[in-house]
């Protein structure tokens, strides 16, 4: 079974805000509405960037994802699921490693609502894959193409610590795409410590920083997605499932008939109408979604003209398998107009690596 997943990374503000002093802006005015209180600072010497920002991110992440509590309705043409009865499969499908690979484009502006606090809205695009292993009832592994976008905002906080300026922040991110039937909600939190390194020109320097960031996916997703594309039935994949499909019959047959003994035996006579009721619902669940996905006395090529008007409703709780990670950066500031940054995050399997631009001006 082929499930689409978004996951979408949000990045903070620029970490080049200055915290040094500048002796010759000592008791002069500062020019700007934006941050509130910045000309107190400004007048007392701290330096302050520019505090409106446009920036432009692009993010490459891999990372592994658990699939739990999936339910399972199948439609034709012009029916509607009831969600009130999607069949409850966790116990019968089983996952395997599952993980995506996601490419995204961002664009966010920014301002410095106090000296210390920045707030932001960002839209991006994106796109990618999504690997989903399914090892029982029959074995299958499936590639979707992911595509989508994403929304939401960001708050940031700075404090000066000494050498070092202490930065946290949080973001709420909505992704969507054509076959969720809700924006799944991502939230993302994240502390670094930042040190300056400033060169001999005026108003250019680097910042280093190391950190850890937290990210927590909204537990449910629902959708749907043809059985066709499902399965990912074409081409040289035909050819591979017809020994599947084959072995995978012979399986359906067994436990068609182990049902009939069971149901004929002294041991399913002495359960309880209601105990025999739930062993049938489990059986039928079963049966039903191994022989919809296999299409019992098929071919491979039978199957895909069979299932290409199906459609599979789909529920599941997801989590991501590490939902930390380490995080090393830097940022460049060329003049106090442009800025650029890069930062890897890391941590066994998940590793993310994030590039920016930020064009910054004052109003």
């Amino acid at each position: 079974m082929k499930i689409k997943l978004i996951l979408i990374f949000t990045f903070i503000a620029s970490v080049g805000m200055a915290q040094n002093i500048d002796s010759t802006q000592i008791g002069k005015k500062y020019p700007y509405l934006f941050p509130l209180l910045g000309k107190k600072a400004y007048a007392k010497g701290y330096e302050l960037q520019l505090p409106h920002g446009l920036m432009v991110n692009t993010l490459f992440n891999r990372q592994d994802i658990v699939l739990e509590n999936m339910s399972l309705a199948f439609t034709q043409p012009g029916e509607d699921p009831d969600f009130d009865k999607l069949q409850g499969v966790s116990d019968q499908i089983e996952f395997g490693p599952s993980s995506g690979r996601i490419n995204t484009l961002c664009f966010r502006a920014d301002t410095w609502v106090f000296p210390f606090l920045a707030v932001s809205g960002y839209y991006g695009k994106i796109w990618g894959e999504q690997v989903v292993s399914l090892t029982a009832p029959i074995e299958i592994e499936s590639v979707t193409e992911l595509r989508g976008q994403y929304y939401g905002f960001n708050l940031i906080a700075m404090v000066p610590l000494g050498p070092v300026v202490l930065a946290a922040d949080y973001s709420w991110s909505w992704t969507t795409n054509e076959r969720l039937d809700k924006p799944v909600l991502v939230e993302v939190s994240g502390m670094r410590l930042i040190k300056r390194v400033p060169t001999k020109t005026p108003g250019r320097f680097w910042a280093f920083y190391g950190g850890a960031q937290f990210q927590k996916l909204e537990s449910q997703t629902s959708g749907k997605i043809s059985l066709e594309e499902a399965l990912s039935l074409d081409g040289a994949a035909l050819d591979a499932l017809d020994q599947r499909i084959d072995e995978a019959n012979s399986t359906i047959a067994d436990l068609e008939n182990e049902w009939v003994d069971y149901t004929s035996s002294s041991e399913w006579n002495d359960l309880s109408r209601i105990e025999q009721a739930k062993q049938e619902a489990t059986y039928n669940t079963v049966h039903g979604v191994a022989t919809a996905i296999v299409g019992a006395g098929e071919s491979a090529s039978e199957l895909l003209s069979g299932i290409g008007t199906s459609t599979v409703h789909y529920k599941f709780d997801k989590r991501l398998l590490y939902e930390w990670n380490m995080l090393l950066g830097a940022n460049f500031q060329l003049n106090p107009i442009w800025q650029f940054r890069a930062e890897y995050g890391f941590l066994k399997s998940k590793q993310q690596l994030m590039l920016s631009a930020n064009y910054r001006f004052g109003l």
